[in-house]
């Protein structure tokens, strides 16, 4: 029959397709709201006693001179490779303090960057597997995740998943950043900067239960073992259900370092972590009609579960350990190093629904509508990852001042390899009957069930450069960089596509110079207005063409435009930008192939947009932190998808968090902030919209001497929301069968979490 054939090779296209697909509605009431809001609101500031305030934790420099923090964390942080504060760089870069991010009440990396400007999240709906975000219009979660300022890049299935505990603080620097790290996309990165030791004893003790049944414990706790010595050790340990009863997750992470700084000269740090992961498979799919559409016979609600809760366990294992050296070697030459030695083992046993179907239509026997969808044709699908990165970088920077300019220059060499080993399979496991659970095998003998296939990857990236920042006459900036790397990428295989078994060996070898030019006017000493140009490229995704082939590399160009301004007291921030982004050579899954490895790269992707950035304390208890996004992306030049949107990419996105500390009761504060996202397409071919939505969060915290007390809630309204969809990618024989055969996914629903702490 048609479905057999037809079955084997795309019914794996939902689990591939948040890793291997890159292809990246009008203004709402909302947007008004906010923004009139923010304006009203620093118009009515008064006096009076100043709260803690969060626009100094998200505005504030990272290299204030604070304990513990060295010039690589700085530099790398502030999205430069030399030390410069923030509101000098003519580039658009945000610092979220932990502070910020936890009494928001985010848990993951997706919620700790979620109200910041030009960022997406959730672009595939609740899935716990990855952290998926587009920055720009540009799905950035594969090469676009740092720790540290060294990537930590996901290939295949082999993801690294962030334990926000650990961090001290997370950093996005949108736009091209081939400059400074080679191989990224054009929309920007998100770089995570680890808890490291410092020489004044703290720690942190807490616990917490989330609305799942979950409970967690961890401790974080620094101190000084010499004049010269300095240890953290930061771990956590928890286990929750999730909003599917056939669904646990659990977490083991483990962060040791050690400093060591025998002189004002010279600091030294090791470090490791060590992170066992539960994830947890909450991406579930559920058919499209019976959730976003009608279906005359069932509602597949957000608690549907349509796996099989007997082989549902994906285990994962990230280790990597390291060191930072800052060696001041004259008084205008110091010595950057740092390395770092990683592993993401990724193992993967589930079961999950190929297909929706009226069955009684796929047996020839047809009873109702073929919309009143009864069945999932289930698949097993087995993934066995190993995944090993090694990352070195070593940079001279050298200080300069005369009378006119002052400034640092880097002048470094950076190495990043990769290499992976993949075997994976999938194949029928029989219909799931969705009204009530009964299993059947109709389609045994006419569907294999045994498809094993196997990667290997090699990946050598090695990159000069020369990175810089000076300021001329008190009143122009100069920021940029060049860097021109060489790439080898081997890939070696077989996989199964419509008309068989597909073997490839290819091996690509690539030069590409990237570079970035900005340049700022201090109109005022508190106001600077910049604009930037830039080159970059990106590695394609995971795959092959049609025939086997390798694909190109995708290149870019961006132009940006902005203005930063940060009050004389600190009070206020704001940041704007104009941005205009062109990608070249974008792979896009090809329609012709039914394989969801197979690309065609004929296409060209504009993004232009415009985002802005705002904290504000009142001084009278209430801060504010707002951004608002608009973001024009198109599908310029494509056979196939020219004058399309770009997947999962809306138009406008914005929001805003606001806390208040009670003057009257000394350490009660509330936070209240809300999420908006605009309509989008689910898929590069626009056959299907999905409506925008606007979810609310809420926390109230009380400290009392060494103690904090917080009860932090997402999507506090428990909002019922498709966060992603696919159409009918299952030939099923017909094309009314077709059209009734897609799947969708729902966004996170309510959390609700308790933490308790206690400082010492």
């Amino acid at each position: 029959m048609t479905l057999a054939v037809a079955l084997l090779a795309r019914w794996s296209l939902c689990c591939w397709r948040p890793i291997l697909t890159y292809n990246l509605s009008t203004v709402s009431p909302f947007a008004v709201a906010a923004c009139a809001s923010l304006i009203a609101g620093m118009a009515q500031a008064q006096d009076g006693e100043e709260p803690e305030f969060l626009g100094t934790l998200v505005i504030r420099s990272i290299n204030d001179g604070g304990e513990g923090v060295s010039n690589t964390e700085a530099a790398n942080s502030a999205g430069a490779r030399v030390p410069v504060d923030p509101d000098a760089l003519p580039r658009s870069v945000t610092i979220l303090p932990q502070e910020l991010f936890e009494a928001q009440g985010a848990r993951t990396m997706e919620e700790t960057v979620a109200y910041s400007a030009g960022i997406v999240t959730e672009t595939f709906g609740q899935d716990n597997r990855y952290d998926e975000y587009i920055l720009r219009g540009f799905e950035a979660q594969i090469g676009g995740t740092y720790r540290d300022g060294l990537p930590l890049r996901t290939l295949d299935w082999a993801s690294w998943r962030t334990e926000s505990f650990g961090l001290e603080s997370v950093n996005i620097l949108r736009g091209p950043t081939g400059d400074l790290y080679g191989t990224n996309q054009p929309g920007g990165l998100i770089n995570g900067v680890t808890k490291r030791p410092r020489f004044s004893f703290s720690g942190e003790f807490r616990t917490a239960v989330t609305d799942e049944g979950g409970a967690e414990v961890g401790l974080d706790v620094t101190g000084p073992i010499s004049d010269m010595v300095a240890y953290r050790f930061v771990g956590l340990v928890n286990e929750s259900g999730t909003i599917y009863d056939e669904v646990d997750t659990g977490r083991i992470y483990l962060a040791p370092s050690i400093t060591y700084a025998p002189s004002d000269d010279t600091t030294l740090t090791f470090y490791g972590q060590y992170q066992e992961d539960e994830v947890g498979d909450t991406y579930v799919l559920v058919p499209q009609f019976g959730s976003l559409f009608p279906n005359g016979v069932a509602r597949y609600g957000p608690g549907t579960y349509t796996g099989n809760p007997d082989n549902n366990d994906i285990d994962t294992t990230q280790s990597y350990i390291g060191y930072e050296l800052d060696q001041r070697l004259s008084p205008s030459l110091s010595l950057m190093s740092r390395a770092r030695i990683s592993e993401n083992d990724w193992v993967n046993r589930t079961e999950f629904p190929a297909a929706f179907v009226n069955l009684s239509y796929v047996l020839g026997a047809p009873v109702g509508l073929p919309n009143d969808i009864d069945t999932a044709i289930m698949t097993k699908f087995d993934v066995d990852q190993t995944l090993r990165q090694n990352s070195f970088d070593n940079a001279l920077i050298y200080e300069f001042d005369t009378d006119r300019i002052s400034g640092e220059l880097a002048f470094g060499v950076d190495y990043f390899d990769l290499s992976s080993e993949t075997d994976f399979g999938y194949g029928y496991r029989g219909e799931r009957n969705l009204i009530n659970g009964a299993v059947t095998n109709f389609l045994a003998g006419t569907v294999p069930t045994e498809l094993p296939a196997r990667r290997e990857t090699d990946l050598r990236q090695a990159g000069l450069y020369i990175s810089g920042h000076a300021e001329i006459d008190s009143r122009f900036l100069l920021s940029g960089g060049l860097r021109h790397d060489r790439i080898d990428y081997e890939q070696r295989g077989f996989t199964t596509g419509l008309t068989g078994i597909i073997a490839f060996d290819n091996d690509v070898e690539e030069n590409f110079t990237s570079a970035n030019l900005g340049v700022g006017y201090k109109v005022t000493d508190t106001f600077m207005a910049y604009g930037s140009i830039a080159r970059s490229f990106n590695l394609p995704p995971s795959g092959t063409t049609a025939t086997g082939g390798a694909l190109d590399l995708e290149t870019a160009r961006s132009y940006e435009f902005g203005f930063k301004h940060t009050s004389a007291d600190g009070h206020t921030a704001f940041n704007a930008a104009i941005f205009d982004i062109t990608k070249n050579d974008v792979a896009f899954d090809d329609p012709t192939s039914g394989d969801p490895l197979l690309f065609t790269q004929v296409g060209q992707v504009s993004s232009r947009g415009v985002e802005f950035e705002i904290t504000h304390d009142f001084q009278n208890g209430l801060s504010l932190f707002g951004s608002l996004t608009y973001v024009d992306a198109e599908i310029t030049k494509d056979a196939i998808f020219g004058g399309n949107r770009p997947a999962r990419a809306p138009r406008f996105s914005a929001a805003i968090f606001a806390q208040y500390v009670v003057p009257q009761v000394e350490g009660l504060a509330f936070g209240v902030g809300a999420r908006h996202t605009g309509a989008r397409f689910s898929d590069v071919s626009n056959t299907l919209e999905m409506e925008s939505v606007t979810l609310l969060d809420a926390s109230v915290s009380y400290q009392y001497k060494d103690w904090n007390i917080r009860l932090a809630g997402r999507n506090l309204a428990d909002k019922e929301y498709i966060g992603f969809c696919g159409s009918s990618f299952l030939p099923l024989g017909s094309p009314a069968l077709d059209s009734f055969a897609g799947s969708c996914v729902y966004g996170a629903g309510r959390e609700i979490a308790l933490t308790v702490s206690r400082s010492f």
